[in-house]
């Protein structure tokens, strides 16, 4: 029953509350699922730890995905993860040799795309076209505002899944429908550099939890040092805040793919001064009793807005798991010389998916 109620209703019809209660926790499940809590199952907000499930008498099933601390990570994110394959893949390109030192090496983006290379990186360059030729693979990418093309024995498309139908129109149409199913969430992604943190210190606050605001998450970085970079220690330094917002549909009885659609059609609509007013009058409500003020505070913003953020998950309000085991098994199916990967072949978000998806690949295409 929890796998096929949402969050809300369980909150409503199970727990008694009325609705401005539940409206307090509408947005409390944003940050993790993208989704409101009328489109996400109660059973994955307890599994995940949110309240209101104790009197059930159910154990907590245990799941490293929610019981390991979000704190085992690179401070600039996954970037990280790709500075150290490229620079595995391309002698010379960067210093260092381990993960200690790969936040600050310096990259020669020179060196990426020599001739002289195994492998060689081409930055700013959009495949637009893929086509099956006999014992050979067409494509054809833009760079610099020019159609280039080149050939190859075999091909990988770790691309935004439901864009592949577009570049590949060979496919089968049941194929193309597969993929078109892969509709990811819109996130936005915000860091604040302040030129302080005492007013946290002052509020005694790491993390500010906000559902109905713009910005439902708003909270100081992990405090993670690596090789030689180091986190701010001393509340007087400068540092970053991450605050985060979904765009969507909530309460309207739209599933989550309608809701993300919805979602990013806002966020393609929404200037970027239109989320400048939101981050300062978010932060000066939240922050000012302890000090704060945004006009003097804020040293710079940068808005990583994401129309096609988060890889979906299946969600049992809305998708069964044998049909969704059998969409992406047509959706990642190899076509001709081509393959399929990405996080989006696994219906998941995380960068582990990624790595097994291109792993499948690569396995498909030379046994």
């Amino acid at each position: 029953m929890l796998q096929t109620t949402s969050y809300r209703d369980y909150l409503i019809k199970i727990c008694g509350v009325g609705e401005e209660v539940a409206n307090c926790f509408q947005g409390r499940t944003l940050d993790f699922f993208a989704l409101g809590c009328d489109a996400v199952p109660a059973w994955d907000v307890m599994q995940a730890g949110y309240p209101s499930f104790a009197g059930l008498g159910l154990a907590r099933p245990k799941n490293a995905d929610f019981d390991e601390p979000y704190i085992y990570h690179f401070p600039d994110g996954n970037a990280s993860l790709a500075r150290l394959l490229v620079r595995a893949l391309v002698p010379g390109v960067a210093s260092g040799k381990g993960m200690n030192d790969v936040v600050l090496a310096k990259f020669d983006y020179d060196k990426l795309d020599r001739a002289t290379n195994r492998v060689r990186i081409r930055l700013n360059s959009t495949c637009v076209h893929v086509r099956n030729r006999g014992q050979r693979v067409d494509l054809g990418y833009v760079r610099d505002g020019r159609i280039q093309r080149v050939s190859a024995d075999h091909a990988v498309l770790a691309c935004f899944n439901m864009m592949i139908p577009h570049l590949m129109p060979e496919l089968p149409e049941d194929q193309r429908e597969a993929l078109a199913k892969n509709v990811k969430a819109p996130l936005v992604y915000t860091n604040v550099l302040v030129r302080d943190w005492k007013p946290w210190v002052k509020l005694k606050v790491h993390q500010i939890s906000a559902p109905a605001s713009f910005h439902c998450v708003v909270k100081l970085d992990y405090p993670v040092n690596l090789g030689g970079y180091r986190h701010p220690r001393d509340p007087n330094e400068p540092i970053c805040l991450h605050l985060v917002h979904v765009p969507g549909e909530p309460n309207q009885g739209l599933d989550a793919r309608d809701q993300f659609r919805i979602g990013r059609q806002k966020l393609l609509e929404m200037t970027f001064t239109q989320i400048e007013d939101h981050i300062h009058d978010d932060l000066d409500r939240m922050l000012g009793p302890g000090g704060f003020s945004s006009a003097r505070d804020i040293a710079a913003i940068t808005v990583n807005r994401w129309s096609h953020g988060y890889a979906p998950s299946r969600n049992s309000l809305f998708d069964d798991d044998a049909a969704s085991d059998a969409i992406m098994r047509l959706a990642s199916r190899k076509a001709g010389r081509v393959a399929i990967a990405n996080s989006d072949a696994l219906w998941s978000p995380y960068a582990h998916s990624a790595i097994d998806a291109a792993d499948r690949a690569v396995r498909q295409l030379v046994p």
